[in-house]
């Protein structure tokens, strides 16, 4: 794989809520993501941080 198709897996876990799977994917492929390695991790970055707001949120709501 390309570091492109690399990058869009890791775009497809954790669009998938995968976000563990997403995690350990970077971290085996480190290597080989090349320039999008920084981009992954921002993104899963980000990701990460939204998921706690919307379980803060949900635990104010009873949801």
């Amino acid at each position: 794989m390309n570091p492109t198709e690399l990058f869009d897996k890791v775009k497809g876990l954790i669009a998938d809520k995968d976000i563990d799977g997403a995690k350990a994917f970077i971290e085996e492929h480190k290597d080989d993501l090349g320039e999008y390695l920084s981009n992954a991790k921002a993104l899963l970055e980000g990701n990460e941080a939204v998921s706690g707001v919307l379980d803060k949120v949900k635990g104010i709501f009873g949801k």
